[in-house]
């Protein structure tokens, strides 16, 4: 009987459960249609119909069948209480009974679905996109019934799949060996050039179809040859090579026959770099050459018959990469005239390719094409640098150049005969400037191989210029574009070499370089000097260049601007080391004053870089003597910090003398606001150093020179390096006073302090700053703006003053204190009025009681360490107590600023800060009744705050006096009454009752009061 009691029980719960979420479907549903019955827009009832049946599957769903008819719901739903009546031990058997299960599951698995449906949709949404159309292929044959079928035929397709590839496998390890793969891979390469030949010449609109199966099966002939050779080793290598050209020969000849530029790009490459993969012509380099010769001028021949320019620009690149691989791998014992021979092969075919095929109204009308002349500047640039690279020596270099000139000699005489060209036309004439051009920087490059080093840079300069000057004057863009490379190349070398002379002087500071008069000078002067003259000469030309060439008038501009620098510099090195840091500011003015004739902003904001040269000679001389301080540098150094801290001032004279009004001038007069502000500090890092005792007096010494520059100048920044002197110096004077009392340091503090005093004094009689208003002449007015803010700084700095001086006097720090909450609360109390302080009074009343409660921990800490100076602690503590409660309770003109914000805040804390005042008082007055009498103490604390809460303002103390009533009983009970004798026992109650009474008594009126108005 009580298993089924039990049963049935269970049951009985989730009935409720489930009807109490039935109801709130159901009001839900009711909630609903009667909004819906409000509206009368139409659009708005889809929505809520929708709702509507969401609320209808909702609780479908509840009642445990989602998918069927309401009607079938409630027949099925008894359902559980039959189960649980005709097993009714199932469900007895605790948490492990299926009923219960079962009816769990119910309720909580649509919620279960809703919330994993949430959590997983997001993450899974990259897979529904493959997922759902797979799915409704698959819903489609699950509507017709077939959807077994579905399964067996996708089974069926992708094992037929796989065991295809597998038989394919098969076959090919076990029956095909390695000539029958080869064979196959050129049987089918060779079907896929056909089948695109085919498409190409039967099909003319599938071309692009066609080429690219050309294409497809050039590769796949260079790969069968690849793995006939070096894969599988079938071939020997004579016949690799065979194939390999046999390959390129006839991908060349589709390329020509069909016009196709897939094919082209793929012989290319594939011709190329074939056989460096295949490793067929390794280690004979010559026979590859030739044969990349070969390939090389045949492609530059299938260029032109197919017209794409790109195909001869590709080959002069890949060319020079494979030729340039080639030659890298060469034995050093090997010959490379043979090399060298080639690469004159590469040299005139691409020259003939670029100067063949000129039109005369092309000309005429654009110039020369700019592929044409990139093609002729790369072939000249690489033909310098592969043969400078192969050749045994400079002298063979020399001669191999000056051979050189010979062709194009030929070619600026007889280019009729070898183009074709009309000696009159335009063609020839250009022609002829490119063999002059050739011609004269081969033999530059000739006579720089055959002469030092050295002077090589300076022979390409006066070359590049020349080419520069001729092509300006004649009209040859060409030729200026060549003299322009030959000059970048001189620029660089001698920018290398003078570098390289300037690097090989560093010595170790503080002399830093150490400089000879060689060939590194030279060069810098050689740079200053060509820069120059290029600059002349593109602004004397400047009707006749370029854009681009304008562009670069300015910066040949700017790099004679940093190369004069650098030349005087490095020559004032050569006699003076140490001086061409000092003298930096030599040509810093040049500079500026040249900016300022030019209008060249570089030249300006360059040489007012110049300024930070300054710096090299200090950190060197810091670097040997180990710090910075002035004192100890070398002459140098010293020399240099002078320098550089006038030149913040000179740097400002001169732009004020040159009159510029220009970007640098705002960084001018920032530098002399700089100078201004540093000079009223300049010497404190020097005291600090050699004489930290004089410190404090020399603060205050900066603040009166700061005070003096402002009243000259007038300046912002001195204003705020015035305020925060005085706001420092008031800082650094009394830390030093604690440092001479507890870190023993030997220095003037205390007449750092007086003067400190003095000084405070008298910037309130200077600044008028007992007045509310200022009065007097311009300088007064805004001595007082500018001192204002520190006014209030000076009663602060006389508390310290008052503090210090009396514990000095005392040897007593709570007495000090007492003094300085006398000072506060006397300024707070007489002195509200006070222009200084009329800000202040909130600082003031808490500083008063913020040093009422150091005194007090003072007191308490004194007690528990059984001082002897207790007794006079709890004397001044009671001066303090009394002063805060003065503070707190009377009524002063201040406490109109200061009371409406914060007084309840300050009863609460002088009421807590009191509990420990008279506690260590009595613990100290009395040797056995303290305990009790801390008590009653409490009580009586307590009282008198009860009667504080009949005013209204202070009503609010009604919390703290229950609560100091409440620890009073406790103590009472649970401490006092087990050490109290019976007479004890007695008084002790009968006046805590008495209190009590009392405090009832006065509790009553006061809710009395309350509650008459109402």
């Amino acid at each position: 009987m009580e298993t089924e009691l039990l049963s049935l029980r269970a049951e009985l719960a989730l009935l409720e459960r489930d009807n109490q979420r039935r109801l709130e479907t159901f009001e839900r549903r009711l909630s609903a249609l009667e909004a819906q019955l409000r509206r009368d827009d139409t659009a708005q009832k889809e929505p809520l119909a929708e709702s509507t049946a969401e609320l209808e599957d909702e609780l479908a769903l509840l009642m445990g069948t989602p998918s069927e008819p309401r009607q079938t719901v409630e027949q099925a739903h008894p359902a559980p209480i039959a189960s649980a009546t005709a097993s009714p031990e199932l469900i007895s058997s605790g948490p492990k009974s299926p009923p219960q299960k079962a009816g769990k599951a119910s309720v909580a698995t649509p919620w279960l679905q809703e919330g994993l449906a949430s959590l997983l949709t997001p993450a899974l949404e990259p897979l529904n996109r493959v997922w759902e159309p797979l799915a409704n292929f698959y819903r489609h044959y699950q509507r017709q019934g077939k959807a077994p079928i579905f399964f067996m035929t996708a089974a069926g397709i992708l094992a037929l799949v796989f065991g295809f590839a597998y038989l394919l496998q098969f076959s090919f390890n076990n029956y095909l060996g390695s000539t029958g793969k080869i064979t196959l891979g050129f049987l089918v390469a060779a079907a896929t050039t056909f089948g695109g030949v085919t498409f190409s010449r039967r099909m003319p609109y599938m071309a692009d179809y066609g080429s690219g199966l050309i294409a497809l099966g050039v590769i796949l002939l260079y790969l069968c040859g690849y793995f006939a050779g070096p894969y599988y080793q079938l071939v020997s290598i004579s016949v690799g090579i065979g194939l390999l050209v046999i390959t390129t020969g006839l991908s060349y000849l589709l390329a020509l026959l069909f016009v196709t530029r897939v094919v082209s790009m793929v012989t290319l490459l594939g011709g190329a770099t074939m056989p460096l993969v295949a490793n067929h012509f390794d280690p004979s380099a010559l026979v590859y050459l030739s044969y990349l010769l070969a390939l090389a001028l045949a492609m530059l021949h299938l260029s032109r018959q197919i017209r794409w320019p790109q195909l001869a620009i590709v080959t002069m690149v890949l060319s020079a990469a494979m030729f340039e691989f080639s030659i890298s791998n060469l034995d050093e014992a090997a010959s490379t005239w043979g090399p060298l021979l080639i690469l004159h092969g590469f040299f005139y075919g691409f020259a003939h390719y670029a100067l063949r095929g000129l039109r005369s109204e092309l000309i005429e009308s654009k110039g020369l094409e700019r592929r044409r002349l990139i093609i002729i500047a790369i072939n000249l640039v690489l033909f310098i640098h592969i043969s400078w690279s192969m050749a045994p020596s400079s002298n063979t270099l020399g001669i191999v150049w000056l051979l050189n000139l010979l062709p194009w000699m030929a070619l600026a005489i007889y280019s009729r005969w070898l183009f074709g060209y009309n000696t009159a036309s335009i063609s020839a004439r250009v022609v002829q400037s490119m063999a002059l051009l050739h011609g004269g920087l081969l033999a530059g490059l000739a006579i720089l191989a055959l002469c030092s080093p050295a002077l090589l840079g300076i022979v390409w300069c006066l070359e590049g210029l020349l080419l520069i000057f001729l092509g300006a004057r004649f009209g040859f863009i060409s030729v200026r574009s060549e003299g322009y490379i030959a000059l970048t190349a001189a620029g660089l070398t001698m920018l290398w070499q003078a570098l390289a002379w300037v690097a090989g002087g560093i010595v170790p500071a503080p002399v830093l370089l150490s400089l000879s008069a060689d060939a590194g000078w030279g060069n810098w002067l050689a740079l200053c000097a060509a820069a120059f003259t290029l600059t002349r000469l593109l602004q004397h030309c400047a009707d006749r260049i370029t854009a681009a060439e304008h562009h670069l008038t300015t910066f040949a501009d700017n790099a004679f601007v940093v190369f004069l620098s650098a030349s005087f510099l490095l020559s004032v090195g050569i006699l003076w080391p140490q001086g061409m840091w000092l003298l930096a500011l030599l040509p810093m003015g040049f500079l500026i004053w040249r900016g300022q004739r030019t209008g060249s902003a570089f030249s300006e904001w360059f040489g007012l870089s110049h300024y930070l040269l300054l710096f090299v000679p200090l950190l060197a001389s810091a670097s040997v003597v180990g710090n910075l301080h002035f004192y100890d540098q070398i002459p140098y150094g010293k020399i240099a910090s002078v320098e550089a801290f006038l030149s913040l001032w000179m740097i400002a004279a001169l732009y004020k003398h040159l009159n510029m009004q220009s970007t640098g001038f705002s960084l001018a007069l920032n530098l002399r606001k700089l100078f201004y502000a540093l000079v009223p500090i300049f010497f404190l890092p020097t005291v600090l150093y050699k004489a930290n005792g004089y410190f404090p007096i020399a603060v205050w010494l900066s603040c009166a020179i700061a005070l003096v520059l402002y009243t000259r100048l007038k300046l912002e920044v001195l204003k705020q390096e015035l305020r925060i002197l005085i706001t420092g110096a008031s800082f650094v004077t009394i830390i030093s006073c604690v440092l001479q009392e507890f870190a023993n340091w030997q220095g003037f503090a205390m007449s750092g302090l007086l003067l400190g005093l003095v000084s405070m004094a008298a910037l309130l009689w200077i600044g008028q700053g007992l007045r509310r208003k200022a009065a007097g002449h311009d300088w007064q007015l805004t001595l007082h703006r500018v001192l204002k803010p520190l006014f209030p700084l000076a009663f602060y700095y006389l508390a310290a003053t008052l503090l210090i001086i009396s514990y000095a006097l005392s040897r007593d720090f709570a007495l000090a204190l007492l003094l300085g909450q006398l000072y506060f609360a006397g300024l707070y109390i007489f002195k509200p009025k006070l222009a200084p302080l009329r800000n202040q009074l909130t600082p003031l009343y808490m500083l008063s009681l913020r040093l009422f409660e150091f005194i007090t921990l003072l007191q308490v800490t004194a007690v528990i360490a059984n001082s002897s100076k207790a007794p006079m602690l709890g004397l001044y503590n009671l001066v303090a107590l009394g002063i805060a409660s003065l503070l707190v309770y009377q009524r002063f003109f201040a406490n109109r600023a200061v009371w409406p914000d914060r007084r309840l805040f300050n009863l609460w804390a002088l009421h807590l800060t009191a509990i420990p005042v008279y506690i260590a008082l009595l613990a100290q007055l009395l040797e056995t009744m303290w305990l009790p009498a801390i008590s009653f103490a409490l009580v009586v604390h307590a009282t008198l705050l009860l009667f504080q809460t009949l005013k209204p303002e202070t009503q609010k103390l009604l919390k703290l006096s229950l609560v100091l009533y409440g620890t009073a009983a406790l103590k009472i009970v649970l401490w006092d009454m087990q050490d109290f004798s019976l007479i004890q026992k007695i008084v002790v109650c009968m006046l805590v009752g008495l209190c009590m009474l009392g405090a009832a008594f006065q509790y009553q009126r006061f809710l009395s009061r309350n509650r008459l108005p109402q």
